[in-house]
């Protein structure tokens, strides 16, 4: 069986080697339950390159404890996510099949091996409200052993909880507040550290990491961490025997401070006499590689690429709004190949573009159905009952929920095909710099930044000048889509037929993609921090603004066109359609009333973007 759940907690590291002594009658308003204790040992399971470490997710094997079983662990935000596999009927290296495509495209089918084995011994306290158990408190002893390196961690750690999913904003944080304060009376604070996955690597920890066995040594003179239960403090007085340390100490602390005043002048002449002058320090600065065109590129592409697969795994868990991001990074990635197109090899670009908009295409059927229901729901809330029953509307919502439930599955299936999984391990390799140019390398990050952006603003230009006030010579010239050529249609516009409508529409739709491709391309050199200069910046910045000008067009078009196919399924059921065609008859006047302002809007467009461009842009 699988489950999935959001976990709401907070995470502290505990200093030192002992076990931290918790004063857990001090909890202002709550109470503690009785302890319980587990001992847990879990095997965590990665590629080769760490690629589910790199997207902070983790997955485990663990036995012990109150959930044996397969462990996918997240982080979106501050909230703190599990998918639980259970029980445990596989063999130890056997992955269930239902996580392994879960994160198919984070592993692109790479062979997942035991990558650590972290052993907890864990202490659970029950915190105690008025209305019964409002969260737990863990504290963990936790030894960890990278299996590859052969380096063995230890270090304590607590965490917190809350057990109750109705706790308000204002409960949850009394809550917290609570437990943190007798926590960071005992010397906690609070945890730089995502999983505990992460320190058994050592990719972070700082100081409250420490190694108690590496390869070719033994065990530090500790040994492994003590487990005893933590003991609640009352009043506790220091020994005498520790006083009389800690005042010796203290002393011998103090003379050695004299010491080092003394000879601090000494120290400080050595180090003058030996330290590097001015000079040298400008030469070894010098000997360093120069940033390039091509890294900026490389890294551009190497985030987007990150965020791709990042995305493809919330969309697996059914995360919100995770289509719409998915192809963003999509839409983002082909936007840059775009813009690139002299700093790519022709063969790798053009071919990696034709297959990022396959994949755009079945994202962006998904899309369009959501948008069609947040409109659907827009325009049954601003109807009256006498003019749409109460069933019309639920069979309305029923259908959109049917048509965006087969969208779901569609793009389901694009990302568990082989085509895809061979597309993100190909642009991945592009990342890496496979297929960049050597034009690229003998341009600065500026010039390169500057040139990119350029070419996506020129797009947006060339576009919107295309018809900006009139339709070319000979329409028949001009490509149209199928949606344009539906548009063209059923909408009349004075002294256009259909076709004219239909190229008009097009250029529409083309220039707002142009807008939201020079808006991606900024944003991402942003991201590299590559400045493209103030005028290119800001003429993306005034393509953006125009962008959802001309979106209201492209949506109410997506929404006449949804409820004509309903409206044809109704038809052929025999239910009423009188509903249907109250709303396609709102949306027929809000394309028509936007493709006469269209004109307009993308005169405005062309002016802007050519005050605000640089005269060489």
């Amino acid at each position: 069986m699988v489950t999935q759940q959001v976990e709401i907690e907070r995470k502290y590291d505990v200093p030192g080697h002992d076990r931290p002594e918790l004063a857990l009658h001090e909890l202002e308003g709550f109470t503690v339950g009785e302890p319980v204790e587990h001992d847990m040992s879990a095997t965590y399971y990665d590629t080769a390159d760490l690629q589910l470490a790199r997207a902070k997710v983790a997955l485990r094997r663990r036995r012990g404890g109150s959930d044996d079983g397969w462990h996918v662990k997240y982080q979106t935000g501050d909230a703190r996510g599990e998918i639980h596999h259970e029980p445990l009927k596989t063999a130890p290296t056997r992955i269930p099949a239902a996580l392994r495509k879960v994160l198919l495209g984070l592993t692109l089918g790479e062979e997942l091996t035991p990558v650590a084995t972290i052993d907890t011994h864990r202490t659970e306290y029950p915190v105690l409200g008025a209305q019964g158990q409002d969260a737990e408190l863990c504290l963990d002893a936790v030894t960890a052993r990278d299996e590859r390196a052969g380096v063995t961690r230890a270090w304590f750690e607590c965490e917190v909880e809350l057990s109750r999913h109705d706790l308000g904003d204002e409960q949850a944080r009394t809550v917290f507040d609570a437990v943190e304060a007798v926590l960071f009376a005992a010397g906690a604070r609070t945890s730089s550290s995502v999983a505990k996955i992460a320190r058994a690597l050592g990719q972070d920890g700082g100081d409250v990491v420490r190694v108690v066995e590496a390869p070719g040594e033994g065990k530090d003179e500790d040994g492994a961490l003590s487990t005893s239960g933590t003991r609640l403090a009352k009043n506790k007085k220091v020994s005498k025997d520790k006083a009389k340390k800690k005042a010796k100490d203290k002393t011998k602390s103090a003379s050695k401070g004299k010491s080092k005043d003394k000879s601090a002048g000494k120290d400080k002449g050595r180090a003058a006499s030996s330290g590097k002058g001015k000079d040298a320090q400008k030469r070894e600065t010098s000997e360093q590689p120069k940033r390039t065109g091509a890294d900026v590129l490389a890294a551009v592409l190497d985030r987007l690429v990150g965020e791709l697969q990042s995305w493809d795994f919330a969309v697996r868990l059914g995360a919100a709004d995770s289509v719409h991001q998915l192809r963003v990074r999509s839409r983002t990635l082909r936007s840059v190949l775009q813009a690139s197109r002299g700093f790519i090899s022709p063969e790798v670009g053009s071919d990696l573009e034709k297959r990022l908009k396959l994949l755009a295409r079945v994202l962006g059927d998904a899309r369009d159905q959501e948008v069609a229901r947040e409109r659907l729901d827009a325009l049954l809330d601003a109807q009256s009952a006498d003019l749409v029953s109460a069933t019309a509307a639920r069979e309305l919502r029923e259908a959109a929920e049917h048509r965006g439930d087969d969208a779901a599955r569609a793009v389901r299936r694009e990302l568990d095909s082989p085509a895809y999984l061979q597309l993100l391990r190909d642009l991945r390799e592009l990342s890496r710099g496979e297929g960049i140019t050597d034009e690229a390398a003998q341009l600065s990050p500026k010039r390169f930044a500057k040139t990119v952006l350029g070419a996506a603003l020129n797009r947006v230009l060339s576009t919107a000048a295309t018809t900006a006030t009139t339709a070319p010579e000979d329409p028949e010239e001009v490509t149209v889509s199928t949606m344009a050529a539906v548009v063209g249609e059923r909408v009349s516009i004075p002294g256009k037929d259909a076709r004219q409508t239909a190229v008009a529409f097009e250029v529409l739709h083309e220039t707002r993609k142009a807008a939201k491709s020079a808006r991606y391309v900024s944003e991402a050199l942003a991201h590299a921090h590559a400045k493209a200069g103030k005028k290119r910046i800001r003429a993306a910045v005034v393509a953006k603004d125009y962008q959802d000008d001309l979106g209201v067009v492209t949506d109410a078009a997506v929404m006449e066109e949804w409820l004509a196919r309903v409206a044809r399924s109704l038809q052929r059921t025999g239910r009423d359609r009188y509903a249907v065609g109250l709303l396609h008859g709102i949306e027929l006047s809000d394309l028509r009333n936007g493709l006469l302002e269209a004109p307009e809007i993308l005169e405005d467009l062309v002016e802007d973007l050519q005050e605000t461009l640089p005269e060489k842009h």
